[in-house]
Protein backbone atom coordinates (compact mmCIF):
# COMPACT_ATOMS: atom_id res chain seq x y z
CA UNK A 1 0.00 0.00 0.00
CA UNK A 2 2.80 2.37 0.90
CA UNK A 3 4.56 1.61 -2.41
CA UNK A 4 1.39 2.54 -4.35
CA UNK A 5 1.17 5.94 -2.58
CA UNK A 6 4.82 6.69 -3.38
CA UNK A 7 4.24 5.81 -7.07
CA UNK A 8 1.20 8.15 -7.29
CA UNK A 9 3.18 11.02 -5.76
CA UNK A 10 5.97 10.59 -8.28
CA UNK A 11 3.48 10.63 -11.17
CA UNK A 12 1.94 13.88 -9.89
CA UNK A 13 5.38 15.52 -9.61
CA UNK A 14 6.12 14.64 -13.26
CA UNK A 15 2.74 15.61 -14.74
CA UNK A 16 2.28 19.01 -13.02
CA UNK A 17 5.21 20.78 -14.91
CA UNK A 18 4.03 19.33 -18.20
CA UNK A 19 0.54 20.68 -17.72
CA UNK A 20 1.80 24.16 -16.86
CA UNK A 21 4.14 24.53 -19.84
CA UNK A 22 2.98 27.38 -22.12
CA UNK A 23 2.01 26.40 -25.66
CA UNK A 24 4.74 27.22 -28.21
CA UNK A 25 3.76 29.96 -30.61
CA UNK A 26 4.03 29.09 -34.33
CA UNK A 27 6.91 30.75 -36.25
CA UNK A 28 5.83 33.88 -38.07
CA UNK A 29 6.73 33.55 -41.75
CA UNK A 30 7.87 36.83 -43.28
CA UNK A 31 6.62 37.56 -46.79
CA UNK A 32 9.32 38.38 -49.37
CA UNK A 33 9.53 42.05 -50.24
CA UNK A 34 8.15 42.82 -53.68
CA UNK A 35 10.22 45.24 -55.78
CA UNK A 36 8.38 46.76 -58.73
CA UNK A 37 10.70 47.67 -61.62
CA UNK A 38 9.48 49.04 -65.00
CA UNK A 39 9.81 46.61 -67.89
CA UNK A 40 12.11 49.00 -69.77
CA UNK A 41 13.90 51.99 -68.26
CA UNK A 42 17.01 54.02 -69.06
CA UNK A 43 20.12 53.76 -66.88
CA UNK A 44 22.29 56.77 -66.13
CA UNK A 45 25.93 56.11 -66.97
CA UNK A 46 29.15 58.05 -67.16
CA UNK A 47 32.16 57.71 -69.42
CA UNK A 48 35.44 56.92 -67.65
CA UNK A 49 38.93 57.73 -68.93
CA UNK A 50 40.63 54.44 -69.75
CA UNK A 51 43.69 55.26 -67.58
CA UNK A 52 41.39 55.98 -64.58
CA UNK A 53 39.42 52.75 -64.88
CA UNK A 54 40.08 49.96 -62.30
CA UNK A 55 43.16 47.84 -62.99
CA UNK A 56 41.09 44.74 -63.77
CA UNK A 57 39.15 46.71 -66.41
CA UNK A 58 42.37 47.87 -68.07
CA UNK A 59 43.80 44.35 -67.92
CA UNK A 60 40.63 42.99 -69.54
CA UNK A 61 41.00 45.44 -72.45
CA UNK A 62 44.73 44.76 -72.88
CA UNK A 63 44.03 41.00 -72.95
CA UNK A 64 41.91 41.56 -76.06
CA UNK A 65 44.34 43.98 -77.68
CA UNK A 66 44.09 44.49 -81.45
CA UNK A 67 40.54 43.12 -81.58
CA UNK A 68 37.21 44.86 -81.95
CA UNK A 69 35.10 43.71 -79.00
CA UNK A 70 32.56 44.79 -76.38
CA UNK A 71 32.43 43.26 -72.90
CA UNK A 72 31.25 43.90 -69.34
CA UNK A 73 32.47 43.30 -65.79
CA UNK A 74 31.64 44.40 -62.22
CA UNK A 75 34.13 45.81 -59.69
CA UNK A 76 33.10 46.56 -56.08
CA UNK A 77 29.42 46.89 -56.99
CA UNK A 78 30.02 49.13 -60.02
CA UNK A 79 29.38 47.80 -63.54
CA UNK A 80 31.81 48.64 -66.34
CA UNK A 81 31.23 48.44 -70.11
CA UNK A 82 34.40 48.18 -72.22
CA UNK A 83 34.32 48.70 -76.01
CA UNK A 84 37.44 48.43 -78.15
CA UNK A 85 37.81 50.61 -81.25
CA UNK A 86 40.59 48.53 -82.82
CA UNK A 87 40.11 46.88 -86.21
CA UNK A 88 37.27 49.22 -87.26
CA UNK A 89 37.05 50.09 -90.98
CA UNK A 90 38.88 53.27 -92.01
CA UNK A 91 36.92 56.41 -91.23
CA UNK A 92 34.71 54.76 -88.60
CA UNK A 93 34.38 55.07 -84.84
CA UNK A 94 31.92 53.84 -82.19
CA UNK A 95 30.15 55.38 -79.21
CA UNK A 96 27.93 54.17 -76.34
CA UNK A 97 24.66 56.00 -76.99
CA UNK A 98 22.29 54.52 -74.38
CA UNK A 99 21.99 51.86 -71.67
CA UNK A 100 18.60 50.29 -70.87
CA UNK A 101 17.38 48.12 -68.02
CA UNK A 102 14.86 45.44 -68.92
CA UNK A 103 12.99 43.02 -66.66
CA UNK A 104 11.73 40.11 -68.80
CA UNK A 105 11.00 38.02 -65.66
CA UNK A 106 10.63 38.59 -61.92
CA UNK A 107 13.94 39.40 -60.17
CA UNK A 108 15.81 39.18 -63.50
CA UNK A 109 17.64 42.31 -64.65
CA UNK A 110 18.79 42.35 -68.27
CA UNK A 111 20.91 45.34 -69.33
CA UNK A 112 20.94 46.38 -72.99
CA UNK A 113 23.82 48.56 -74.21
CA UNK A 114 23.28 50.49 -77.45
CA UNK A 115 26.38 51.09 -79.53
CA UNK A 116 26.36 53.51 -82.45
CA UNK A 117 28.83 53.30 -85.30
CA UNK A 118 29.84 56.62 -86.85
CA UNK A 119 31.39 57.25 -90.24
CA UNK A 120 33.39 60.14 -91.71
CA UNK A 121 36.13 60.12 -89.04
CA UNK A 122 39.51 61.48 -90.15
CA UNK A 123 42.76 59.59 -89.51
CA UNK A 124 43.79 62.17 -86.88
CA UNK A 125 40.47 61.82 -85.06
CA UNK A 126 40.64 58.03 -85.26
CA UNK A 127 44.14 57.97 -83.77
CA UNK A 128 42.99 60.20 -80.90
CA UNK A 129 40.07 57.86 -80.11
CA UNK A 130 41.88 54.54 -80.50
CA UNK A 131 41.72 53.80 -76.77
CA UNK A 132 38.90 51.52 -75.54
CA UNK A 133 35.69 53.22 -74.43
CA UNK A 134 34.80 52.67 -70.76
CA UNK A 135 31.40 53.49 -69.21
CA UNK A 136 30.28 52.84 -65.63
CA UNK A 137 26.85 52.49 -64.02
CA UNK A 138 25.28 51.07 -60.85
CA UNK A 139 22.06 49.15 -60.19
CA UNK A 140 20.18 48.32 -56.99
CA UNK A 141 20.24 44.62 -57.94
CA UNK A 142 22.73 42.24 -59.52
CA UNK A 143 22.80 42.22 -63.32
CA UNK A 144 21.78 38.76 -64.55
CA UNK A 145 22.37 39.29 -68.29
CA UNK A 146 23.84 41.96 -70.56
CA UNK A 147 23.56 42.41 -74.31
CA UNK A 148 24.77 44.82 -76.96
CA UNK A 149 22.57 46.39 -79.64
CA UNK A 150 24.44 47.82 -82.61
CA UNK A 151 23.08 50.73 -84.63
CA UNK A 152 24.70 52.50 -87.54
CA UNK A 153 24.67 56.17 -88.42
CA UNK A 154 21.71 57.06 -90.60
CA UNK A 155 22.61 57.46 -94.25
CA UNK A 156 23.05 61.05 -95.39
CA UNK A 157 20.35 62.45 -97.62
CA UNK A 158 21.32 62.25 -101.29
CA UNK A 159 22.17 65.46 -103.13
CA UNK A 160 19.32 67.05 -105.07
CA UNK A 161 18.96 65.60 -108.54
CA UNK A 162 18.03 67.74 -111.50
CA UNK A 163 14.59 66.89 -112.89
CA UNK A 164 14.67 64.30 -115.64
CA UNK A 165 13.80 65.43 -119.15
CA UNK A 166 10.22 64.89 -120.22
CA UNK A 167 9.54 61.44 -121.63
CA UNK A 168 8.86 61.30 -125.37
CA UNK A 169 5.27 61.03 -126.46
CA UNK A 170 3.89 57.55 -126.90
CA UNK A 171 4.07 56.59 -130.58
CA UNK A 172 2.01 53.45 -130.10
CA UNK A 173 5.00 51.10 -129.76
CA UNK A 174 5.03 48.68 -126.81
CA UNK A 175 6.82 50.13 -123.77
CA UNK A 176 8.61 48.45 -120.83
CA UNK A 177 7.78 49.66 -117.28
CA UNK A 178 10.70 51.55 -115.77
CA UNK A 179 11.41 51.14 -112.04
CA UNK A 180 11.94 54.40 -110.16
CA UNK A 181 15.57 54.80 -109.09
CA UNK A 182 16.27 54.14 -105.40
CA UNK A 183 14.35 52.21 -102.74
CA UNK A 184 10.60 52.47 -102.35
CA UNK A 185 8.16 50.63 -100.07
CA UNK A 186 4.74 49.89 -101.59
CA UNK A 187 3.42 47.65 -98.79
CA UNK A 188 2.73 47.98 -95.98
CA UNK A 189 1.50 51.57 -96.10
CA UNK A 190 2.14 54.13 -93.38
CA UNK A 191 -0.35 53.60 -90.54
CA UNK A 192 -1.25 50.01 -91.49
CA UNK A 193 -2.03 47.53 -88.74
CA UNK A 194 0.08 44.42 -89.25
CA UNK A 195 0.69 40.98 -87.76
CA UNK A 196 2.78 37.92 -88.58
CA UNK A 197 3.29 36.82 -91.31
CA UNK A 198 3.85 40.20 -92.97
CA UNK A 199 4.17 40.75 -96.71
CA UNK A 200 6.59 43.49 -97.79
CA UNK A 201 6.84 44.75 -101.37
CA UNK A 202 8.50 47.63 -103.14
CA UNK A 203 11.05 48.60 -105.76
CA UNK A 204 14.84 48.92 -105.79
CA UNK A 205 16.03 50.51 -108.99
CA UNK A 206 19.71 51.26 -109.57
CA UNK A 207 20.83 50.54 -105.99
CA UNK A 208 24.37 49.33 -105.32
CA UNK A 209 24.59 46.68 -102.58
CA UNK A 210 22.41 44.13 -100.80
CA UNK A 211 18.76 45.04 -100.22
CA UNK A 212 17.41 44.12 -96.78
CA UNK A 213 14.08 44.60 -95.01
CA UNK A 214 13.36 44.56 -91.29
CA UNK A 215 10.68 45.20 -88.67
CA UNK A 216 11.41 47.18 -85.51
CA UNK A 217 9.30 47.25 -82.34
CA UNK A 218 8.26 50.22 -80.21
CA UNK A 219 11.58 50.28 -78.33
CA UNK A 220 13.64 50.30 -81.54
CA UNK A 221 14.67 46.66 -81.19
CA UNK A 222 14.86 44.70 -84.46
CA UNK A 223 12.21 41.95 -84.37
CA UNK A 224 13.21 40.39 -87.70
CA UNK A 225 15.56 41.23 -90.58
CA UNK A 226 15.91 39.55 -93.97
CA UNK A 227 18.02 40.02 -97.11
CA UNK A 228 16.31 39.73 -100.49
CA UNK A 229 17.04 39.71 -104.20
CA UNK A 230 14.97 42.15 -106.32
CA UNK A 231 13.73 40.80 -109.65
CA UNK A 232 13.43 43.32 -112.46
CA UNK A 233 13.97 46.11 -109.94
CA UNK A 234 11.04 44.98 -107.74
CA UNK A 235 10.83 42.86 -104.59
CA UNK A 236 8.08 40.97 -102.78
CA UNK A 237 8.79 38.92 -99.65
CA UNK A 238 7.16 37.63 -96.46
CA UNK A 239 8.63 37.81 -92.94
CA UNK A 240 7.52 36.02 -89.79
CA UNK A 241 8.00 37.42 -86.30
CA UNK A 242 6.90 36.84 -82.71
CA UNK A 243 3.69 38.81 -82.08
CA UNK A 244 3.61 41.19 -79.08
CA UNK A 245 1.33 40.60 -76.09
CA UNK A 246 -0.21 44.05 -76.53
CA UNK A 247 -0.64 46.34 -79.53
CA UNK A 248 2.45 48.48 -80.08
CA UNK A 249 3.91 50.91 -82.60
CA UNK A 250 6.62 49.72 -84.96
CA UNK A 251 8.51 50.52 -88.16
CA UNK A 252 8.99 48.60 -91.40
CA UNK A 253 12.27 49.50 -93.11
CA UNK A 254 14.08 48.74 -96.35
CA UNK A 255 17.76 49.63 -96.79
CA UNK A 256 20.94 48.75 -98.65
CA UNK A 257 24.25 47.52 -97.20
CA UNK A 258 27.51 47.87 -99.09
CA UNK A 259 30.79 45.99 -98.75
CA UNK A 260 31.69 48.04 -95.65
CA UNK A 261 28.49 46.89 -93.92
CA UNK A 262 27.16 50.44 -93.54
CA UNK A 263 23.48 51.14 -94.21
CA UNK A 264 22.33 53.56 -96.91
CA UNK A 265 19.21 54.50 -98.90
CA UNK A 266 17.06 53.73 -95.83
CA UNK A 267 13.28 54.12 -96.26
CA UNK A 268 10.71 53.35 -93.55
CA UNK A 269 6.99 53.50 -92.76
CA UNK A 270 5.33 53.60 -89.31
CA UNK A 271 2.94 50.73 -88.56
CA UNK A 272 0.94 49.29 -85.66
CA UNK A 273 1.91 45.74 -84.63
CA UNK A 274 -1.06 43.69 -83.45
CA UNK A 275 -1.17 40.62 -81.18
CA UNK A 276 -1.68 37.36 -83.06
CA UNK A 277 -5.37 37.02 -82.14
CA UNK A 278 -6.35 40.55 -83.24
CA UNK A 279 -8.01 41.07 -86.65
CA UNK A 280 -6.12 43.37 -89.03
CA UNK A 281 -7.56 46.67 -90.23
CA UNK A 282 -5.25 47.88 -93.05
CA UNK A 283 -4.77 51.62 -93.16
CA UNK A 284 -6.19 52.17 -89.65
CA UNK A 285 -4.32 54.77 -87.58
Amino acid sequence: MRRGQIFLCLMLVLLVPLGCTAAKKPDVQTQPKTIIVPEVSKISFQMVEFEKAPEIVQALAKNLNEKHFATWTAVNGTNYIVVSQDQLPAGNSVQISEIERRVPANDFDWVNVRLKYLSGVSSEQKNSTAKPLVASFTLDRTVKALGFEIAKEAAKAPAPVAPAPAAPKNTGAASTPVTEKGLKLDAPKAGDQIKSPLQISGSAGGVDGTVRVRLKGANGMTLVEKPLQPVGGNFNTTINFTSPVREEKGTVEAFVTGEDGLEKDNVSVPVTILPANTPETPGAP
